[in-house]
């Protein structure tokens, strides 16, 4: 028994149960078996359908009896969750583009307020998509359910007001940035920093090799990666500039092979008839990439985890541009660059995303001896440090749990 005697052990068992309850050892473990909580999850965009189905998941670990509702995409339905509401409907990005569908958001949020009053969920789970979720933070606050924030409103970038909101309506908020928590606290949130969710990226990506055997390609070739977006609309404005500065890098090195993702959701109709090869593997894509093309998002952030250097260029209607330009407090949209406080990844936006512009900064980064590319791999690896460890999930499920525990 690893140094104990069987006397030894029976003592131990014995003083356990006369002198402690295991709910004191474990806060929520009595909600592993003896209740079963409804709790309503949120999440309006691809990326935070990804990190929601892994807190659902670790939440299910804690408790198989749990119910839970919410609008999401596929990661979510995968998990069990039941949607009213999902992605293809939900993801859209600018200020114009919100304008334009505001009364279905407004027809939503009514939908989502009838189901908090409905089924008053034990707790409430907003994941990112701050222009709908605060507003749900509120009303669930004052109807009593307990709010936890996963990924909150980036009031570092524009409209610090919102932290004061937050602190307001959110019972317990989870960071996944380092840089915004002594922000969060100023205003009085109650926030912890959980670590960025990429960091639990899976390790099974087939080899390089096995990779582009599938995609039909010569390992042997440096390979550029376009990830145009994960919306209709960003793949609409930025589809064409990449594949034409794409275009560009190949006349300037023939040898360089092209590959397109397809993100989950979108449909095959956006990525007919193009001269390079569409696939749906992003991740192995990211990893054996020689260098990447993308929009703005979070898939600049998976791209530096993976040490694949880039280039980040990013178009929104005229009017967000205006807006963005008044209202933006950061010098950087790109979250390499934010983690670092300084551009480590060069930002190609507006109008100046263009082949002219584009094509020299990729030929540089896939350029093995170039200095502009070691440097720039050197410095993702700080991002990576920066951000910490893996865990965000279970650390969510375990915020959520203690959350429950309190309100039950």
């Amino acid at each position: 028994m690893d140094g104990y005697t069987q006397g030894d052990a029976a003592s131990q068992t014995n003083w356990l149960s006369v002198n402690c309850d295991l709910g004191d050892l474990v806060p929520w473990l009595g909600l592993l078996t003896d209740s079963k909580p409804t709790i309503l999850v949120l999440a309006g965009e691809t990326s935070g359908d990804l990190h929601a189905a892994k807190v659902v998941a670790e939440l299910r670990v804690r408790n198989p009896n749990v119910r839970f509702l919410g609008m999401g995409g596929p990661k979510m339905k995968a998990q069990g969750v039941e949607l009213f509401a999902e992605l293809g409907t939900l993801a859209i990005m600018g200020f114009s583009e919100v304008i334009a569908r505001m009364c279905y958001f407004l027809s939503l949020r009514r939908k989502v307020l009838a189901l908090i009053h409905s089924e008053s969920p034990d707790l409430v789970i907003l994941v990112d998509y701050p222009g709908f979720n605060l507003t749900i933070a509120k009303a669930a606050h004052e109807r009593g359910c307990p709010v936890l924030y996963y990924i909150p409103p980036k009031v570092w970038a524009w409209n610090e007001r919102r932290a004061r909101t937050l602190a307001t309506v959110a019972d317990a908020v989870a960071s996944i940035h380092p840089f915004e928590v002594d922000l969060l606290k100023e205003h009085g949130v109650n926030v912890e920093y959980v670590g960025h969710p990429l960091l639990d990226r899976a390790d099974s990506i087939p080899s390089r090799g096995e990779s582009f055997r599938a995609w039909g390609l010569d390992p042997e070739r440096p390979l550029l990666g376009i990830l145009p977006g994960s919306r209709i609309q960003e793949v609409e404005r930025h589809l064409k500039p990449f594949i034409e500065s794409a275009r560009a890098v190949v006349d300037r090195r023939p040898g360089v092979q092209v590959l397109i993702s397809q993100a989950p959701g979108l449909e095959d109709s956006h990525f007919r008839d193009l001269e390079f090869s569409v696939v749906r593997e992003t991740p192995s894509l990211l990893r054996w990439s020689d260098c990447v093309l993308t929009k703005s998002g979070t898939s600049t952030l998976e791209t530096a985890l993976e040490g694949t250097p880039l280039v980040i260029a990013h178009q929104v209607s005229w009017l967000s541009g205006v807006l963005a330009r008044l209202l933006l407090r950061t010098r950087y949209i790109g979250l390499p660059n934010l983690v670092t406080h300084q551009e480590v990844v060069p930002e190609v936006l507006q109008g100046e995303v263009r082949p002219e512009v584009i094509a020299p900064l990729l030929l540089e980064l896939i350029d093995e001896s170039s200095p502009v590319r070691i440097e720039q791999i050197q410095n993702l690896g700080r991002v990576t440090r920066l951000l910490g460890e893996a865990g965000a999930s279970s650390r969510v499920a375990d915020m959520a749990m203690t959350l429950l525990e309190r309100h039950s």
